[in-house]
This record gives structure tokens, C-alpha cells and sequence, in this order.
């Protein structure tokens, strides 16, 4: 055996004690104190959701509520895509891309759109779409 490679497995050995030895005296240091640092994380994280909600509160949250519909904002894929789902039901944007002939990326888009205005909603992992009363009777309206 070299003398290099005799030297590299004492250093490892040794280097492998003083870790299991530090490793020890951090875990009965930690015992100690645990619970007081459970504590003070448990009290952190109360204060911090605490002050979410009062944001939350306080201001004028507009998420989850639907824009305004309006014909202006609609090109003829859009109505493609509501009239996909109403005809055929929940579909992802993948099965919606296939059958209109458009990028996932696109069909994607005009998804968030039509959610973000209230026709459709989603599902699931990944996203089924499906058509809300809303859509439907913007499309009765449309037509």
C-alpha cells in the first residue's frame, strides 16, 4: 500500500471521529433546547400569518373575482375553446391544443383568460377545464 493512501484513509478515519463526535454533542445541545426554539418558531410563524391576514383584509383584494366580460376581449379561438368545452365537456389545455389546432401555450393562455373572467373554472393536476353558467351564457349572448 502507498504511503499516500495510508495517509488518505487515516485522515478519513480521523476526519469521520471528530464528525460523529461533533454530531453527538450538537444533538444533545439541541435536545435542551428544542422545545423553547419550537416555541419561539411557532410563535414567528403565528405573528407572520397574523400579518398576512390583516393585509389581506385591509386591502381591496380583487382575486377570485371575475372581471368584466366584454365581446372586445374575445377573438374566434376563445369562442372555439368555450364552445369545445360545453359541447364536450372538461378538457385539458393539451386535448383542447389537439382538437383547435393551436400551441399548448396558446390554448394556455386563453384558459387563464376565460378563468380569470369567470367562464370557465379548473380542476385537478393538470388543469380540467369546464365551462361555468357564466360561459355558457356568454355564449348564448354571443351568438
Amino acid at each position: 500500500m502507498d504511503t499516500s493512501t495510508a495517509v488518505f484513509i487515516a485522515l478519513f478515519f480521523t476526519q469521520t471521529a471528530i464528525f460523529y463526535m461533533l454530531l453527538r454533542r450538537a444533538s444533545t445541545h439541541t435536545r435542551m433546547t428544542s422545545n423553547d426554539a419550537i416555541t419561539d418558531e411557532l410563535v414567528k410563524i403565528k405573528e407572520a400569518l397574523s400579518n398576512i391576514e390583516n393585509r389581506l383584509s385591509a386591502s381591496n383584494c380583487t382575486f377570485n373575482v371575475p372581471e368584466k366580460v366584454t365581446e372586445d376581449d374575445f377573438n374566434q379561438t376563445c369562442y372555439r375553446v368555450l364552445e369545445l368545452l360545453k359541447t364536450e365537456g372538461p378538457s385539458s389545455s393539451s386535448e383542447l391544443s389537439v382538437k383547435l389546432n393551436r400551441s399548448r401555450e396558446h390554448v394556455s393562455r386563453i384558459l387563464k383568460n376565460l378563468y380569470t373572467k369567470g367562464l370557465v373554472t379548473r380542476t385537478g393536476k393538470p388543469f380540467k377545464y369546464r365551462i361555468t353558467d357564466k360561459g355558457l351564457l356568454f355564449l348564448e349572448n354571443a351568438a
